[in-house]
């Protein structure tokens, strides 16, 4: 059986659904056994997020533990963290957080028989060092976000993303504009923006949540991270003029919603399991992607575009980069007053876009991505 490791900033089992854990599975079922490698951990993750620091534990074991079929999960615990803190944050921390990993990280790798195969895959560069670790056949890059836009990255991460650009075999982009950012390393990134599981949003039946029972006014919904990226004022804009629809919010939030609580019309639902989302989407009237337009956003391929029309739902989205590259049957705003005119036409051409919604959907699933990678491969 051919073996590929993927290095991750994720759990498997993470809130969030992004391209890798359909790539996982997608190469868990074409024949490759699939280590699915968590980012490092030690005590100082427990005190940043006791949840996150327990999933990472549960998988620190002699023995990957296997998380799916053919798929294997592990996280290595180490005496420091490569971090945002200014003693972690150098390029030597890094490499002592991979040195320093109990138990050691080349022998774990070859008592589990992955210390040589087919498939070196990397999304997160803290494990740049894994190059010196395995030996491997390819070496795959997964460029899906200007890493120097947030917050959380360290001032070092764009060196070891350099490095990894120019020694790996493939480099896949999930922007243009990553591209743009990316081509003074090497000149041949391949594109390969998001897609969708159409299995998990293409149903013959549909459950009406317990949220939109006896609820007969239009329904406006987002779902995803809310984070620095989300223009809540934007939101509440159009909650306040269009005070005869529900705005309903699905998904964590980092940021501080509060200047939300005094519309009556937005609902903030949290997190809702990943299979339950399809349910939310088709009985909403139209899905909104209100995102600052910055350096960040500027740098992805929304991944709810997809999702949204997989259920044939109208989508208005702001004019971040990558929309204007993006063929699709979309509302495009560039104004606050625009968005929300955007949302009216939306609701009343709800029947009428449906079917080129779904249709552009299909056209851009995870499968027809992955059958890309393999082509390639």
């Amino acid at each position: 059986m051919k073996k590929i490791v993927m290095a991750e900033y994720l759990e498997y089992n993470s809130d969030f659904k992004v391209g890798n854990h359909h790539y996982a599975k997608m190469f868990a079922n074409s024949g490759y056994k699939v280590l699915w490698l968590s980012p490092v951990y030690n005590h100082m993750t427990g005190i940043a997020n006791e949840r996150i620091f327990n999933q990472r534990k549960n998988l620190n074991k002699k023995f990957f533990e296997q998380i799916d079929r053919n798929i294997f999960g592990y996280s290595p615990y180490s005496l420091i963290l490569y971090g945002k803190l200014p003693i972690l944050n150098t390029k030597f921390a890094n490499k002592l957080s991979i040195k320093l990993i109990i138990p050691n990280l080349k022998n774990s790798f070859k008592r589990n028989n992955f210390d040589n195969v087919d498939i070196l895959w990397l999304t997160n560069p803290k494990y740049y060092y894994l190059t010196k670790i395995i030996k491997y056949n390819k070496l795959i890059y997964r460029c899906a976000d200007d890493l120097s836009s947030f917050n959380w990255a360290c001032k070092t991460m764009s060196y070891f993303e350099k490095r990894i650009i120019k020694k790996a075999d493939l480099v896949f982009v999930t922007a243009h504009n990553l591209i743009k950012k990316k081509q003074c390393l090497r000149k041949d990134l391949i594109y390969l923006p998001n897609g969708v599981e159409l299995g998990n949003f293409i149903r013959k039946k549909y459950i009406i949540p317990k949220k939109f029972q006896n609820n007969k006014r239009k329904k406006c919904i987002y779902v995803g991270a809310i984070d620095h990226w989300f223009d809540l004022n934007l939101l509440k804009y159009c909650a306040e003029r269009l005070n005869q629809i529900d705005f309903y919010l699905i998904g964590p939030y980092k940021i501080d919603l509060i200047s939300l609580k005094s519309c009556e019309n937005i609902h903030i639902l949290g997190k809702i399991d990943y299979k339950q989302i399809p349910n939310y989407l088709y009985y909403s009237d139209v899905g909104i992607i209100p995102f600052k337009v910055n350096n960040l956003t500027d740098s992805i391929t929304p991944i709810k575009l997809y999702e949204y029309m997989s259920v044939g739902l109208n989508v208005v989205s702001t004019n971040f980069k990558e929309m204007k590259y993006i063929i699709s049957p979309a509302y495009v705003a560039k104004s606050y007053d625009e968005f929300c005119k955007d949302i009216i036409k939306s609701i009343e051409n709800k029947y009428k876009n449906k079917e080129n919604n779904i249709k552009f959907a299909m056209k851009n699933t995870w499968q027809k991505r992955f059958e890309e990678i393999q082509s390639y491969l």
